[in-house]
This record gives C-alpha cells, sequence and structure tokens, in this order.
C-alpha cells in the first residue's frame, strides 16, 4: 500500500541531471540536499504526473518546487523558470 499516491522511479542519470541544475540555478552550497521525486497527482485539473524538487538545507529550512512534467521532461530551463520565480517573490517583500 502506497499512501503517497505512487512514488516512481526516475533514471538515474535523469535525477543527476535534474539535481545539477538546481544546485547550479539556486547556487547550493555542498551542504544541501537535493531530493528530487515523481508523483501521481489524483486532484482535479492536475497532470497525471507531476516532479517535486526539495532543497533541504538544513533543519527547518527546506525549500520544495513542483514542476507539472515528468522528470524526463524537464529540462534546464524548467529549473530556471522556478528560481526566477522564487527571485520575483522575494523581490515583492
Amino acid at each position: 500500500m502506497n499512501l503517497f499516491g505512487g512514488k516512481r522511479t526516475i533514471p538515474a542519470d535523469q535525477a543527476d541531471r535534474i539535481k545539477a541544475w538546481a544546485g547550479t540555478v539556486f547556487h547550493l552550497n555542498d551542504e544541501t540536499t537535493v531530493m528530487v521525486t515523481e508523483l501521481e497527482c489524483r486532484e482535479p485539473g492536475c497532470p497525471p504526473i507531476e516532479t517535486v524538487i526539495a532543497l533541504l538545507k538544513g533543519p527547518g529550512d527546506t525549500q520544495q518546487y513542483k514542476i507539472h512534467k515528468t522528470a524526463d521532461e524537464i529540462r534546464l530551463s524548467d529549473v530556471e523558470k522556478l528560481a526566477v520565480r522564487e527571485e520575483s517573490h522575494h523581490d515583492q517583500h
């Protein structure tokens, strides 16, 4: 029984690429752990698969981003868009 709604296996080379892109785009240090997971989304209007990128910077400091694509479909430009949204969010405060 899967409580998290269908976690899928991502090819290791693609997961490594996404992690590397996230490290570059978000200017992460070696202390930050990057996790990439694919989840089935069962909510109305949600694509069937979404990829979640979690940046674990330390206790209580986690940032999570969702891309409504499979991991295989994600490109560097998708990760760059997350960072642009993040920067514009910070500029508003």
